[in-house]
């Protein structure tokens, strides 16, 4: 399915930690621009945002202010929504976490496609299992392999 049949872009934390340490693959250079543009919608779940400071700060050597005030414009953008997290999507990811036990998702990684599946967004993500429970269920997704 093309981008155009999703509603926008739903981000996981290998996204944000390739985008805040100008590391994007090139593949996804443009839909990042989209966002920074307001072309398109960008959204992003709470959890994402701790995995990501954290990843910044423990794997990426970021310090603290740093990493925050990455975080703070990025949430300033007109074009991020911040998404709020309801019962729905509580049920669903248990639901998902439980049917896909054999992938080990963590449960972000459940809110995440329970988050996409209800607002029909495409998931941008590094995560294998991820991609993989993804397209099992219909979500559309865009996968990046990173070798670390």
């Amino acid at each position: 399915m093309a981008d155009s049949m999703a509603a926008g872009y739903l981000f996981d934390t290998g996204f944000l930690t390739l985008a805040f340490t100008a590391s994007l693959p090139e593949k996804w250079i443009h839909p990042w621009n989209e966002i920074i543009k307001r072309g398109k919608a960008g959204h992003i779940i709470e959890p994402i945002i701790a995995e990501t400071c954290y990843q910044l700060m423990i794997k990426k050597g970021m310090n603290k202010e740093r990493s925050k005030n990455y975080i703070l414009e990025m949430k300033s953008l007109d074009s991020i929504n911040i998404l709020n997290l309801d019962d729905n999507d509580s049920f669903k990811a248990s639901l998902y976490r439980t049917r896909f036990s054999i992938f080990s998702l963590s449960l972000v990684d459940c809110f995440i496609l329970a988050t996409a599946n209800r607002r029909k967004l495409k998931i941008y993500t590094t995560d294998e299992p991820l991609k993989r429970v993804a397209k099992k269920i219909n979500i559309l997704y865009n996968y990046v392999s990173i070798q670390s």
